[in-house]
């Protein structure tokens, strides 16, 4: 895969210096047949697709779109592959024909077999499409031979991300349309598909972000049949590879009740082949995993959250998509699948109630998940609509307002609000439009504050012009107070406006574990996150509690253990509603954090000993939404064991070397292997840190940056830097080192705003200096 998939990303110097020192040199190899070679591997193709149950046209395809089938680099005059040299991205880091980038820097057997086994290569892009097909969304049945049906896992074999949504791309075709306009055009002429085309209608995909997970995909006609080998044996029990990276039914069915969703697709393929014809067995089995779905739905019905109503409202789905069998299973899925998104619907319209900005974030989302993808029943698409469309009057009014005050942190917030409306479903021209004329308003520095419209007139006027986009100048700002309790605050006063928050997460100073694992909640609920001795409350966080609005609640996260009684207790002296959200230990916390995020396929899995790691990934992991769980070096914890497990896990970014978490975790047969395990890693603290900012690649037009040599002023910088996707850079206080140097200097002309958090004390003028330099050379 490219640069901008999900994968492990490592420094290109590394990279080169690796394989000058692994790989020996070799001369020119002599010259081959160069028919007989491409032949040979289209033979490779072909044999490792069909063992992991992948359509070959496919496969061929994304490895054509990947490296034009080459392992090797290409002499330019013989055009020989040269033997001694393999294909390295232009990223300087896929490697090969697949090109694999989801690899531990330290592990050379791994990069070696990349580099000169094509087999193995071959074979882990195999297993790496296989895992996105169980990550991304399912489309129709499963079918595995039908190749619309692999829309979004060749989305995620690329990237996952805004960039592959053909809404967003002009001029040229999204990845995932090239792969198939490529078997159209070079495999399969039974494709006809015009380039710069969507096998999706673009009209059904969102106007921005890829879908929601839980989102469910009818089948786009016509279908095309591809040219995987139906092999029953193979899809029921012995395709693909061991573990997690087995390609089969039977493993999925046996692995877990909800590994029913996955073993389906198996079943069904060879259901529907017509050279299957014999469907006792396969019809038994595809009637055991309904009745799989069917009770792992039915309970997760019984949880009463907005997020366990969406699994399974995708679990009754899938059951309706497979072969009618049963019609009592039918009419069983057909009334729990309209239950289930009734009660998205109705936990949303409670939510819109609430009246709060961040509460109607939230209902955004759900009404958004119910409307997405598959046609619906035309009474419960009328509810969904008209509860989004109330939500976004709601936004727009409030964005309205907080853009009237005309204060950077007022125009931040009410810009979050404005891109939400945005990034939903377009229902209304006139209300995208205002949130287009807001977008630009209020997302630059210096722009003119006066507002969109006033609200107290009542009437919303035709929507302004857009301005032509001027240069921005380069600004650097310093958030800092004398203790990090007055930095959490300035942090939370430079992003939330007076009343903007009605939410609040509280966590102790002196501890990283619970303040780094509430950054993805709080970019949730569109709240800051203050810090508090875990003794008593400071006067001067409760005054910002008390600016941000918080009438809704203020979340404490720890138990009486970690933040005392007495904090508690001066909240409600306060008249201020208070939860905790805590576990026995921190990794337990850190659990009961994720439950209250919700269901993600991706987790983010730090040291409970080592603060670096977190702090890097508390940005990212809060943007995407992504809960952090926690571990010891050697024991992975009960309670992050169990969340792998209930939120049925595909991706588990595991982020420190092996002295902050044991290799023996994703080692094979270790306790993330059926999880999808990825390492970032590096010799330092402060490589790991590029290691990660580089994976997620998030958008550096505002950064942030934190100390790396000690946390407590960096704890709410995760949750502000979410505000506007920004990643965060640790340094250190003495100098920085020449790769950190490196990756700042690229950022020079992209990044236009950069917070520096915590006084000269941890991150001297000095360094700010060299940083606003190299951000304007």
């Amino acid at each position: 895969m490219r640069a901008y998939s999900f994968r492990k990303i490592i420094s290109v110097l590394i990279i080169g210096l690796f394989f000058m020192q692994l790989i020996p040199a070799k001369s020119v190899s002599a010259a081959v047949d160069q028919t007989a070679y491409y032949q040979d591997i289209g033979k490779k193709l072909e044999f490792w697709a069909n063992k992991y149950n992948i359509p070959p046209v496919l496969l061929k395809s994304i490895a054509w779109m990947e490296s034009g089938w080459k392992q090797y680099e290409l002499d330019a005059t013989t055009k020989q592959p040269l033997m001694d040299k393999p294909l390295i991205g232009r990223d300087g880091i896929g490697i090969g024909i697949m090109q694999i980038s989801s690899y531990s820097a330290n592990d050379t057997e791994t990069i070696n077999k990349l580099s000169n086994d094509i087999d193995y290569n071959i074979e882990v892009g195999c297993q790496m499409l296989n895992q996105k097909w169980r990550a991304y969304p399912k489309i129709g049945d499963g079918d595995r031979n039908v190749l619309e049906n692999w829309y979004f896992a060749v989305w995620g074999y690329n990237s996952w991300a805004i960039r592959n949504n053909p809404n967003v791309i002009t001029g040229k075709s999204a990845y995932q349309d090239s792969v198939f306009n490529l078997m159209g055009q070079k495999y399969n002429s039974a494709i006809t598909f015009i380039p710069g085309a969507t096998q999706f209608s673009k009209s059904m995909l969102p106007p921005v972000n890829p879908p929601y997970f839980s989102s469910r995909w009818s089948t786009p006609t016509p279908t095309h049949l591809g040219d995987l080998v139906i092999d029953p044996t193979s899809l029921i029990s012995s395709g693909g590879g061991p573990g997690a990276q087995a390609a089969n039914g039977d493993y999925w069915y046996k692995y877990a009740r909800w590994g029913s969703y996955y073993a389906l697709g198996f079943y069904v393929t060879a259901y529907n082949s017509p050279t299957v014809t014999d469907k006792s067995i396969i019809s038994q089995k595809i009637l055991s995993a309904y009745a799989n779905l069917l009770a792992e739905a039915d309970a997760l019905m019984l949880e009463g959250k907005d997020s366990s109503y969406a699994t399974a409202a995708k679990y009754y789905w899938t059951v309706l998509q497979g072969p009618n069998l049963d019609a009592s299973i039918s009419i069983r899925a057909n009334q729990g699948h309209l239950s289930a998104l009734n009660k998205v619907i109705t936990e949303a319209d409670k939510l819109v109630l609430e009246g709060s900005g961040p509460s109607n974030l939230i209902a955004v989302q759900d009404y958004g998940m119910v409307l997405q993808g598959s046609d619906l029943e035309a009474g419960l698409a009328a509810k969904a609509k008209t509860g989004l469309l109330n939500s976004y009057i709601k936004l727009l009014a409030e964005a309205d307002k907080l853009a009237l005050e005309g204060t950077s942190t007022s125009k931040a917030s009410a810009n979050k609000y404005y891109l939400a409306v945005l990034e939903g479903p377009i229902l209304d021209a006139s209300l995208t439009e205002r949130a287009k004329t807001g977008n630009e308003l209020t997302r630059s520095a210096g722009t003119d504050p006066s507002p969109i419209y006033d609200p107290s007139r009542g009437t919303i006027p035709e929507p302004i012009p857009n301005p032509q986009p001027q240069p921005e100048a380069f600004s650097l700002e310093r958030l800092f107070g004398t203790r990090a309790e007055e930095t959490a605050i300035k942090i939370s006063q430079q992003g939330w406006a007076d009343n903007s928050s009605p939410i609040v997460l509280l966590a102790r100073v002196d501890r990283f574990q619970d303040a780094l694992a509430a950054a993805p909640l709080a970019k949730k609920l569109g709240a800051p996150l203050l810090l508090t001795s875990p003794y008593q409350l400071d006067k001067a966080v409760l005054q910002e509690i008390k600016r941000l609005g918080a009438g809704d609640k203020v979340y404490v996260i720890g138990g009486e253990g970690a933040i005392i009684k007495k904090v508690s207790d001066s909240l409600a002296e306060e008249k201020i509603v208070y939860e905790r959200i805590f576990g026995a230990s921190a990794a337990d916390t850190a659990a009961a954090i994720a439950r209250k995020i919700g269901s993600s396929k991706q987790v983010i899995l730090a040291s409970s000993t080592s603060f670096p790691d977190a702090l890097s990934a508390s940005a990212p992991a809060a943007a995407l939404g992504i809960p952090i769980l926690l571990t010891e070096q050697g024991t992975l914890p009960t309670a992050s064991r169990q969340i792998l497990k209930d939120f049925e896990v595909t991706e588990t970014i595991i982020v420190g070397g092996k002295f902050a978490i044991s290799t023996a975790f994703d080692a094979k047969g270790g306790p993330l292997e059926s999880y999808g395990p990825l390492r970032l890693a590096g010799e330092t603290k402060y490589d790991t840190m590029l290691q990660i900012v580089k994976y997620f690649n998030q958008n550096p037009r505002s950064i942030v940056i934190a100390t790396g040599e000690n946390f407590p002023d960096g704890l709410s910088g995760g949750a502000f830097a979410a505000l506007s996707g920004s990643p965060m850079i640790l340094i250190p206080k003495g100098e920085l080192s020449s790769d950190t140097q490196t990756y700042v200097q690229s950022l020079s002309g992209k990044t236009t705003k950069a917070y520096i958090l915590g006084g000269t004390g941890v991150i001297p003028s000095t360094n700010e200096k060299l940083i606003s330099d190299m951000l304007t050379q």
